[in-house]
C-alpha cells in the first residue's frame, strides 16, 4: 500500500487535477505530478472524483459553477485586488477570520497569505484567533468588525454606555443590535464597558459568588465570545436565550468568568487596535517563473509570483484595493493564479457548497438540515445496531423543557438543566436515584440541546471536514404526504495510529420539512474493500404534550 504524505506531492498534485482530465498542452503538468498522480491511491481517486463532478448534466455543472465563482473566485477576487499594492497589518486583518474558514481554504499564494509569512505580528493574531476555536457565524461576525470603522457609526455613546451595565450582565435581551455594535467598534464605549465589567469582577471576588455551581474550567472561549463581542448579534431574534440562563446567570457574576471574558475582550480588541508592526509586502506576478518539485523551503516554489517585503520605521499608508479590470488583467496576467486556485478548490468545492448557504430548489442542503434542526423542539432518537432488532438506546431531547433522557437495557437517565438535577432509574429494581448535575455534566447537557441534537455526525456545520462529499443517492416514495430523499455525506478521518478511516452517513430526510427520519453511519478503513454499518437510529419528532408523557411514564 502506499502511504499517503499529505504534506508534500499530494498537496502540489491537488492543483493539477483540473488539468489532468482537461487539455494538458494548454496546462502543461509537470512529468513528477503525472506520476504522482498515475501511483498515488489518494490523489487518483481525487481525480475520478472530480471526473465524475464534471460528467454531471449541464445544469448540475452551472450550478457547480456558479457556486465557485461566486464563492472561491470571490473570495480571491478580493485578495487578487491587492496585486501590485503595498499591504500592511491593516489590510490583512481584515481577511485573518476568513482564512479559518476551512470551506475558504484556498491553497496558493495571494497578496494577503505573502503578508502573513512575512510578518509575524499578523501571523500571532491568526493563531491567536484560531485558539479561539470560534464558528462560522463568530468568525464571519468578527471580520466584519475588523471591516468596520468607528467613525462610520453615528449612534449616540451616551445612549450605548447607558447599557453597559445590561451587557456585562450578559441580558443582551435589555439592549438592541445597533447598541451592540457601537459598544463594539467604538474605542471608547468599550474601554467603558471594560471598565464596568472589571469592577463588576472586583466585587465579585470580593463577595466570593458564583464559585460553588459551576466548574468555570469547562467554559470556552466561543462560549463567551457572543457576549464579549456582541457585534452583528440581534438580541430580538435570539431563539435559545432561555437555554442560556442558568450560564449567563452564573457566569455574570463568577470572578472567574468575568476575568476571562476581560482576557478575550482584551485579547480581541487588542487585535482590532494593533499599531502596524511596520512590515508591508508587495506582491508582483512573475509569469517566468516554472513549477518543479519542491525540495527547498522556499514555500513559493513554481508559483509565478515575486513578493517585495518593506520594512521601516516610517508611518505606512494603507492603500485602497483596486478590483483589476478586463483591461488590467490583459497587463497583469493572473489568470494561471485563478486557474490553480479555482481548480484546487473544486473538489473541495463539491463536497461543501452547502456549507456557504448555497441551496438549490430541488436538493436538500446540509446547510438546510442544520436549519430544520434549529427549529426542533422535541425528538425521539432510537439507536440500533446490526443483527439486534430491539433498540440499544432510546433518546428524548427537549428545548422547551431543557431536558435530555438516555434509556438503555439497564437504566434510565435524565438530565434535567431547569431544574440542575440528574435522576437515574434502574430498571432491574425501579428505585430511582436524584442527584445534583455537575458542570461538565450541563455542559453536555446544553450542547445536545443546542447542538445537532445527534442526528449528525458533526454538531455544527463548521465542524464538517473542507473535503467532505455531500451527494443525492436518490428518493423513496411512501405516498403523497410522506417523500423521502436519500443522502450520503461521505468524509474520511485519520485516527491516532496515523491510518485513515472513511465515513459515509446515509441520511433519510423529510423533503418537505428537511428534516432527517433515519441516518445510519458506515465506515471501512483503508484495508477494507466495502463499507460496515455500524448503527442506524430512528427519529420521531413529538410535541410538548407527548414528551412530558414519556417523562412520565419513564420516572
Amino acid at each position: 500500500m502506499v502511504a499517503h504524505n499529505f504534506d508534500s506531492l499530494c498537496k502540489q498534485a491537488e492543483l493539477y487535477c483540473y488539468d489532468f482530465l482537461s487539455d494538458k498542452s494548454q496546462w502543461p503538468i509537470p512529468e513528477f505530478i503525472v506520476n504522482h498522480i498515475n501511483q498515488c491511491p489518494h490523489c487518483y481517486e481525487r481525480v475520478n472524483r472530480l471526473k465524475t463532478i464534471l460528467s454531471q448534466p449541464e445544469g448540475r455543472i452551472s450550478l457547480e459553477q456558479k457556486q465557485i465563482n461566486s464563492v472561491i473566485a470571490n473570495w480571491l477576487s478580493l485578495q487578487f485586488a491587492y496585486v501590485g499594492k503595498r499591504v500592511t497589518c491593516e489590510t490583512v486583518k481584515l481577511f485573518l477570520p476568513g482564512l479559518l474558514e476551512p470551506a475558504l481554504n484556498v491553497k496558493i499564494p495571494t497578496p494577503i497569505t505573502v503578508h502573513l509569512h512575512s510578518c509575524p505580528k499578523c501571523l500571532d493574531d491568526l493563531k491567536t484567533i484560531k485558539e479561539l476555536k470560534l464558528s462560522t457565524k463568530q468568525l464571519c461576525r468578527l471580520s466584519n468588525l475588523f471591516l468596520k470603522k468607528a467613525n462610520e457609526n453615528n449612534f449616540s455613546c451616551s445612549q450605548a454606555q447607558k447599557a453597559i451595565p445590561s451587557v456585562v450582565s450578559m441580558a443582551l435581551n435589555k439592549t438592541d443590535k445597533d447598541t451592540l455594535k457601537h459598544l463594539c467598534v467604538c474605542p471608547d464605549c468599550r474601554k467603558k464597558l471594560s471598565q464596568h465589567r472589571e469592577q463588576v469582577c472586583n466585587e465579585s471576588l470580593n463577595n466570593k459568588t458564583g464559585e460553588q455551581t459551576f466548574i468555570c474550567e469547562g467554559i470556552s472561549a466561543s462560549d463567551f465570545f457572543d457576549y464579549v463581542v456582541p457585534y452583528g448579534i440581534d438580541p430580538a431574534n435570539d431563539q435559545y436565550v432561555q437555554f442560556r440562563r442558568f450560564f449567563t446567570s452564573h457566569a455574570s457574576v463568577c470572578p472567574v468568568c468575568l476575568a476571562n471574558m476581560q482576557e478575550l475582550h482584551n485579547t480581541v480588541f487588542g487585535i482590532a487596535e494593533r499599531a502596524e508592526s511596520g512590515i508591508a509586502t508587495i506582491y508582483h506576478i512573475d509569469e517566468s517563473a516554472e513549477t518543479k518539485a519542491v525540495e527547498s523551503g522556499d514555500i513559493y516554489a513554481g508559483f509565478p509570483i515575486r513578493v517585495e517585503m518593506i520594512k521601516s520605521g516610517d508611518e505606512i499608508k494603507v492603500q485602497e484595493p483596486v478590483i483589476i479590470s478586463n483591461a488590467a488583467s490583459k497587463r497583469i496576467n493572473i489568470r494561471p493564479l485563478f486557474k490553480i486556485g479555482i481548480a484546487a478548490a473544486a473538489v473541495i468545492l463539491v463536497g461543501t457548497v452547502l456549507l456557504m448557504n448555497i441551496s438549490t430548489a430541488k436538493a436538500v442542503t446540509l446547510d438546510g438540515i442544520y436549519k430544520a434542526i434549529e427549529k426542533v423542539k422535541n425528538v425521539h432518537i432510537s439507536s440500533f445496531i446490526p443483527n439486534k432488532k430491539e433498540p440499544v438506546q432510546q433518546q428524548w431531547v427537549s428545548r422547551t423543557l431543557n431536558v435530555n433522557m438516555i434509556k438503555t437495557e439497564k437504566e434510565s437517565v435524565l438530565w434535567d438543566a431547569a431544574n440542575r438535577i440528574k435522576k437515574n432509574k434502574y430498571l432491574n429494581s425501579n428505585s430511582v436515584q436524584t442527584t445534583n448535575l455537575t458542570a461538565e455534566m450541563i455542559a453536555d447537557s446544553q450542547n445536545m440541546i443546542t447542538g445537532s441534537l445527534g442526528l449528525l455526525p458533526f454538531n455544527s456545520i463548521s465542524e464538517i471536514p473542507s473535503d467532505a462529499e455531500w451527494k443525492s443517492v436518490g428518493n423513496i416514495n411512501h405516498g403523497i404526504a410522506d417523500k423521502t430523499e436519500v443522502y450520503d455525506l461521505i468524509w474520511v478521518e485519520k485516527n491516532y495510529d496515523g491510518h485513515f478511516m472513511f465515513k459515509k452517513g446515509k441520511f433519510f430526510i423529510d423533503a418537505e420539512t428537511s428534516l432527517p427520519r433515519r441516518v445510519e453511519l458506515y465506515q471501512k478503513s483503508d484495508s477494507d474493500s466495502e463499507y460496515i454499518l455500524k448503527y442506524t437510529r430512528v427519529v420521531e419528532y413529538l410535541d410538548n404534550s407527548a414528551m412530558k408523557n414519556m417523562m412520565k411514564e419513564a420516572f
